[in-house]
């Protein structure tokens, strides 16, 4: 199967919106969200309401979706709203009219599995705890296998043996409003996941096969990357004279020179630089991997002038922290910050390319790779644990790439 166009079917019945509204609400209610959120929602969904009556049209379409949000939000259904209740609110009324379910968000963590699935579901994440997955790859693949029993429950299906080609096409049907790389991982993970319950009595139909494929075109976007000169001006647009400068130049050197996890540069703390040895020693929140890296001149007086001459005086453990009371953790994102010094820099970034805190990660690779650095020195400086994912980060320079993986030793 060559993705999910193929099997996408559009609701069948006509749509109207107020009844349709109407049982979500109840179905929220009877699946335990509270007042205060279902107010927040509701909030949209009138407004989407009067917008149909202006508009009416057969069926709900994502394109009808797109042209609500578009008119009374001025967002698309890609972006991500300030308060998430808008891009929200509308695909959960697209997946309740499409698919009569509702996918529970970020709180369906709280709970453990449901007794009809649990011994497999269970056994599945303790499988992979025994593979040795990073902490935050097992709440990402937990996330989705939360969505999937959710699937399972809203079609009835009693227990994992009752499962049969069939539902999984229509669990991928539910997936379609995600990034194609996030149905492909979703997919990715039920196709483990039934590997693992043929072979231990869970399913005894073998369904890995039946899990539908999506294909990605891996050279399609390639990652955005900054030169030496945009970064060297990116960090010069930095007003270092009062404390905000100071802190945000020091964020911005360590992702640019050092090629850290914007994570991994928030949650710093004090105890895990060492100023006699000039070096930082930091378990990444991804992979949970220690990386030691040389702590340059630049970066290690950026700090010392953001402690010394911009730091709040605050007990937290963090080197860096919020410049409000009560001078906590920051959150760990800069993405405005970083846009707000591209436009001082008079830097241009691709249209429809997506521009954060990780390009400095791409383009501190690209530059090593540039420089003739092999690809484990490379992969190593980054912190990946496996050094295939290094690749992903010099798909600029394939050729380059490929005389690099020679030097590899097998």
């Amino acid at each position: 199967m060559k993705g999910l166009t193929q099997m996408i079917r559009p609701p069948t019945t006509s749509f109207e919106p107020k009844p349709t509204i109407s049982h979500l609400i109840n179905r929220l209610e009877e699946m335990g969200y509270n007042k205060s959120t279902i107010n927040r929602l509701n909030s949209v969904w009138r407004n989407f309401i009067a917008f149909w009556e202006k508009r009416p049209q057969e069926e709900l379409s994502l394109q009808a979706i797109s042209e609500f949000m578009s008119f009374r939000y001025g967002c698309r259904l890609g972006d991500k709203d300030a308060s998430h209740n808008v891009v929200r609110a509308m695909c959960m009324l697209w997946d309740y009219t499409c698919y009569g379910q509702v996918f529970k968000q970020s709180h369906i963590n709280t709970r453990g599995f449901y007794p009809e699935y649990q011994a497999a579901f269970n056994g599945f994440m303790e499988f992979l705890k025994r593979s040795e997955y990073s902490d935050g790859s097992l709440r990402t693949l937990r996330s989705q296998m939360f969505q999937f029993e959710e699937f399972l429950r809203n079609n009835n299906i009693p227990n994992i043996a009752a499962v049969v080609p069939d539902n999984l096409i229509r669990y991928a049907e539910t997936l379609k409003r995600f990034a194609p790389r996030t149905i492909e991982r979703n997919l990715r993970m039920l196709k483990q996941f039934f590997d693992y319950c043929h072979k231990h009595g869970y399913a005894t139909e073998q369904l890995s096969p039946s899990v539908p494929k999506i294909r990605i075109h891996r050279d399609i976007n390639l990652p955005t990357t900054f030169t030496q000169e945009e970064t060297a001006a990116l960090l010069s647009a930095v007003d270092r004279s009062n404390a905000l400068g100071k802190r945000d130049y020091a964020i911005l050197a360590m992702a640019a020179l050092l090629g850290l996890r914007i994570s991994d540069i928030i949650g710093l703390t004090f105890d895990e630089i060492d100023w006699a040895k000039r070096t930082l020693s930091i378990a990444q929140q991804k992979t949970g991997k220690l990386v030691e890296l040389p702590l340059s001149d630049e970066v290690g007086w950026a700090i010392i002038d953001y402690l010394q001459n911009g730091r709040p005086q605050s007990s937290c453990q963090h080197v860096f922290i919020k410049h409000c009371a009560p001078y906590g953790e920051l959150a760990p994102s800069m993405s405005r910050t970083l846009k707000k010094y591209l436009r001082r820099a008079h830097i241009e970034t691709p249209a429809g390319k997506p521009v954060g805190m990780h390009a400095f990660r791409h383009s501190l690779a690209s530059a090593m790779l540039e420089r003739g650095v092999s690809l484990p020195v490379i992969s190593g400086t980054l912190g990946h644990s496996d050094p295939h994912s290094t690749e992903t980060y010099l798909r600029l320079d394939i050729a380059q790439l490929r005389m690099c993986a020679l030097e590899v030793d097998v």
